[in-house]
């Protein structure tokens, strides 16, 4: 075995992978004192929203009152540092989410990375954990020039799979009907000027009447995204599969590209002001909404997020829909906008695993019922999960305290510092 040179590293916090929840707990672990290592296999961060090419930080504002914001802190650091790099994209979009440019997006995370000290490893993957007994004291990472074992006083998991939490031995939950994988892509040269709304109805009924017609099985949506005038992203591509086994997600990557190609052709020729339309780019990776979820210290339910319970050991705040995108085959806009929860609160205990110690989970994979996920697997929720993650690390690996242990007022307090919400609005924990 080729050992890199990085190998025999410590850090206080480890996170592996730079997507919304990675991004956040690194740079919030290094702001709140501690060494912090964020270890990404992409050369860039930003996971589903740039990888996946999704755009927007849903779940940001509540979906009941677009005024209201439930996510601060970093989000907020993240959004003003885009904004200033020129990543707005049109106004013209959907209100529930808000829509940033993948390119100054990343951009602005390279920014306050950097200025927050954070050791940052692009082309890094992770392929197991350092471990004495159940607990996790560092990690074993595949790097450029060979392998390296890295010690860490506490690690987080952002990989948004549950990756590392699988190779420690955590338990997990993959639900029989995951949802539906999605390749977004985006297309230039329209030959004429439409508002998202008016976009979503034109290649929506286009869609329908090639479905009817045979050309294509099923499609999703299309929900439509205008990043710049003349420009839209096109998220309708419907793909099946186990996006955590090897053979299938590379399969779904295959078919999710051939979809990409079907779809184009069927809107350049049923729609006329697309007909000299192109690709101007398709992601680097399939929009994976659902694969592992942990079993933690506690499982977030759809009836906590519906009667929107009051946690005391609050630490996020989630506001999207229940929204889950089907495997059976259901053609265009399937339900889930119609009867969004208000506000609600997350718990710390849904990022600790049952029996792991030294672990965090954050983002996508914690600790929720199926139902749940379709609400918190969103970026802006992830972002928040991150940050409580990598604030309770760092606070913990000072105080030398087990994750498990840590006194979860003085976490939401430091969270609140560092401008985080941790309550929803209007509700006091009982």
């Amino acid at each position: 075995m080729i050992t890199s040179s990085f190998d025999g590293q410590k850090f206080d916090v480890v996170v592996c992978g730079a997507g919304s929840a990675g991004i956040a707990a690194a740079h919030s672990a290094a702001k709140a004192g501690a060494k912090a290592l964020l270890l990404e296999r992409h050369g860039f961060a930003g996971g589903i929203v740039t990888a996946a090419m999704i755009h927007t930080l849903d779940a940001i504002k509540s979906c009941v009152d677009h005024e209201v914001e439930v996510v601060g802190g970093f989000a907020a650091e993240l959004i003003r540092e885009t904004l200033a790099l020129g990543g707005a994209a049109t106004t013209d979009n959907p209100g529930e989410a808000l829509t940033l440019h993948p390119e100054m997006y990343k951009v602005a995370i390279d920014r306050l990375l950097a200025r927050a000290g954070v050791t940052v490893l692009y082309h890094a993957n992770v392929c197991g954990v350092v471990q004495e007994g159940n607990r996790v004291t560092g990690v074993e990472a595949a790097l450029r020039d060979g392998r390296a074992r890295i010690a860490a006083g506490a690690v987080v998991d952002g990989t948004g799979d549950a990756e590392i939490a699988h190779h420690a031995g955590a338990r997990w939950n993959l639900d029989r009907d995951l949802q539906s994988m999605t390749y977004h892509f985006r297309l230039g040269n329209l030959g004429a000027r439409r508002t998202w709304s008016e976009w979503e109805e034109i290649l929506g009924a286009a869609m329908k009447a090639a479905h009817a017609a045979g050309e294509i099985k099923v499609f999703g949506g299309p929900w439509i995204i205008r990043l710049n005038d003349g420009e839209i992203s096109i998220n309708s591509t419907r793909v099946y599969g186990n996006p955590v086994d090897p053979v299938e997600l590379s399969r779904a990557e295959t078919e999710g590209r051939a979809r990409m190609l079907d779809i184009w052709n069927i809107l350049r020729h049923r729609v006329p002001a697309l007909k000299d339309c192109y690709i101007l780019a398709g992601a680097s990776q399939l929009h994976i909404r659902e694969s592992r979820k942990l079993v933690g210290a506690y499982t977030l339910t759809e009836e906590d997020i519906r009667t929107s319970r009051a946690f005391a050991d609050s630490i996020a705040v989630g506001a999207w829909p229940i929204d889950i995108h089907p495997t059976n085959g259901y053609v265009g806009v399937h339900p889930h906008k119609d009867d969004a929860p208000v506000p609600y609160e997350i718990p710390y205990r849904c990022l600790v695993p049952e029996k792991i110690d030294g672990l965090l989970v954050a983002g996508k994979p914690i600790s929720t019922t199926h139902r749940a996920h379709g609400s918190t697997r969103v970026p802006g929720t992830s972002l928040a999960t991150g940050q409580a993650a990598g604030v309770a690390a760092a606070l913990a690996v000072r105080a030398g305290t087990p994750l498990r242990a840590l006194e979860v007022d003085s976490l939401r307090e430091a969270l609140l510092r560092q401008g985080a919400r941790v309550s929803a609005p209007a509700k006091s924990a009982a």
